[in-house]
């Protein structure tokens, strides 16, 4: 017995050796994993692996601040990334970069007074003169995007089921002219090679008014493809493929029903590819003219957008710059044309917008032989995170890309619908500190207070600041809201339901509000 007793302590102390060596191979396999993917910039995978070590040890500075960088650079909640910037930046020793990063996810989170601070206090560290300059664009960015809340847009948002819509990124959406087919981006195939998802392109028909199933398309590969155009008459599509076959550039798909072939290289501007970056792209109703991103030598900033036209024979001349009234020192990206090829629309990060990239419209007048000054597309369409690509099908429809309160995955597509903006309700506050059986006026004396009204999913519609003699003004538009006041900083405030109807049109709604400190 005696001998089995110690048979049985050998076998278990064996055991439990064995465990923990395991436990410190899949440790340190887990910290392999998280670092390699932090590097690549696969910001999820990261977080998935750096979540399971901050378990283990969750007053580590470098874990909590990387933890902080996934989530401000994923299109997860960024939210989330507060909570661990904040508790970096309030400890010794902390990286440089950590109130950059608690920045923007600030001005993620419509926090942009905060942002604007988190942005000078990197200033005043900072040694990376790239993010130096960055810092002073998003500054101007947090004050524009305040002046742009206080005028938001008329705008509905319509969630696309899941025959379109996944659990995965939904994103670019194109929709022909006659709105009879929709091609779009996700990155929910599946490589077993991979052991990784990677993006396609995704085609739906409009049956009878509802959007079939989308599949994808035959001529896929296995490189990450992403449709970044759709001629209006939705026989050619514009790819933007990286990968094995190729390198940042774009392709060409023609389309014949629900037939797609690859296109040859000759159909596209010769010097269209280079060995820089060519992303978004889009060709005229009539083919002649296409238009598109890049960021090849000689630009005026990083991705530029150029134009290449056919001749009267219908070959390609060398592209062009767009000039400088389109293009900044900043990215302007992923053009696309209305359907009657007049208006273009880009994103951009160098001109004056709400978040990082901005969606812009702007027109070209021949007799001047100029571009019209670009027209930010305003907010809620435009928004603190990025908005890259819309599609119109007529002058007041649209279909977008968001990450709202109400989607199905992470980036999900809306169709949009801009309503009429010629008859706003007026909307009154005034903000009381205390009961209202017992209160005194709000005063800059009280810490900043701010009015903020959501839709009914959650979504942020407008802010206001809550002026000195506490009040604030605003002009909305019929309809249910939640209204919140509270003071800068803090979680918690005074919450109320607005509904405004025709009956405010003229008379205009007005409400007091009794806030605690």
């Amino acid at each position: 017995m005696i001998k089995k007793a110690l048979f049985t302590l050998c076998v278990f102390s064996l055991f439990t050796i064995s465990c923990i060596a395991q436990t410190e191979v899949e440790l340190m396999l887990t910290q392999k994993y998280a670092e390699n993917s932090f590097r690549d910039g696969d910001y999820e995978f990261a977080l998935d692996n750096y979540k399971v070590l901050y378990e283990l040890d969750k007053e580590n500075i470098d874990l909590n601040y990387k933890i902080g960088i996934c989530y401000t650079e994923a299109t997860i909640d960024k939210s989330k990334a507060i909570k661990y910037l904040e508790f970096v930046v309030g400890h010794n020793n902390y990286p440089l970069r950590a109130f950059y990063f608690l920045g923007r996810s600030y001005l993620y989170n419509y926090r942009f007074t905060e942002a604007v601070e988190a942005f000078y206090e990197y200033k005043m560290m900072g040694v990376s003169e790239d993010l130096l300059n960055e810092s002073d664009r998003l500054i101007l960015t947090c004050y524009d995007a305040l002046e742009r809340m206080n005028l938001p847009r008329n705008v509905t948002f319509e969630l696309l089921d899941t025959t379109i819509n996944s659990e995965f990124d939904e994103y670019y959406p194109f929709v022909s002219a006659d709105n009879s087919a929709m091609v779009f981006s996700s990155n929910r195939t599946y490589v077993d090679d991979y052991e990784d998802y990677i993006a396609n392109v995704f085609y739906s028909e409009n049956k009878r008014g509802a959007w079939e199933s989308a599949i994808s398309i035959p001529v896929n590969t296995y490189d990450n493809e992403e449709v970044v155009g759709f001629m209006p008459n939705g026989e050619k599509l514009l790819i933007y493929a990286d990968g094995d076959s190729f390198n940042n550039d774009i392709k060409m798909v023609n389309r014949k029903g629900s037939k797609f072939t690859d296109a040859l290289s000759s159909e596209l501007p010769y010097d269209l590819n280079t060995d820089g970056v060519e992303m978004g792209a889009c060709l005229s109703p009539d083919g002649k003219v296409l238009y598109f991103a890049s960021d090849r030598r000689g630009g005026r900033g990083q991705l530029d957008l150029y134009m290449a036209k056919k001749d009267a024979s219908g070959q390609w001349k060398a592209s062009e710059n767009l000039g400088s009234m389109l293009n900044t020192q900043y990215d302007e990206n992923f053009p696309s044309l209305s359907p009657d090829g007049k208006t273009l629309y880009f994103a951009s990060k160098g001109h004056l917008g709400v978040g990082e990239y901005d969606l812009y419209s702007t027109q070209y007048i021949d007799s001047l032989k100029t571009w019209t000054t670009p027209r930010n597309l305003g907010f809620p369409i435009n928004t603190p995170l990025d908005n890259t690509s819309i599609s119109f099908t007529n002058t007041n429809t649209a279909y977008i890309a968001a990450n709202r309160k109400e989607g199905i995955g992470k980036l999900d597509i809306y169709k949009v619908v801009f309503v009429d903006e010629s008859q706003p309700v007026f909307v009154m506050g005034t903000v009381m500190i205390g009961s209202s059986l017992n209160s005194m006026p709000y005063s800059e004396d009280f810490l900043k207070a701010y009015a903020t009204f959501y839709d009914i999913h959650g979504n942020i519609i407008a802010r206001f600041p809550v002026g000195s003699d506490g009040t604030f003004f605003s002009q909305l538009y019929i309809g249910k809201y939640k209204l919140e006041v509270k003071f800068d900083g803090y979680d918690s405030g005074w919450v109320q339901d607005v509904i405004l109807t025709k009956d405010h049109l003229d008379s205009g709604y007005r409400i007091t509000i009794y806030l605690n400190q």
